[in-house]
């Protein structure tokens, strides 16, 4: 709520800004609320590679190839699937499945 004070229309927040609204002198970020800096910065980095293979996924992959890695590692919110299950769904070989992932 106090990055919402602070930044109305600013959609990105940084680990840095100033969150105490009452005292604009105070030091208090946000990156001083969490827990464990390393964790967060981990977690970041984590979910940026997860958008970057996500779009790399949608941009660079044709449809069959995009499809397997997909059901294969569960992407885009689906369950990941056995080779034997997109072999079986699909009607294509192991091989195939092998291959592409």
């Amino acid at each position: 709520m106090a990055i919402r004070k602070i930044k109305p229309t600013e959609s990105i927040v940084y680990l840095e800004d100033n969150i105490d609204v009452e005292n604009k002198n105070s030091k208090l970020t946000l990156k001083d609320s969490l827990q464990d800096e390393f964790e967060m910065n981990e977690y970041c980095e984590v979910q940026q590679t997860k958008r970057d293979v996500l779009k790399l996924v949608s941009e660079k992959l044709d449809g069959r190839q995009r499809q397997i890695i997909i059901m294969r590692y569960g992407l885009f919110g689906n369950e990941p699937q056995t080779q034997q299950q997109v072999c079986e769904i699909l009607g294509i070989s192991r091989s195939y499945v092998y291959h592409c992932c």
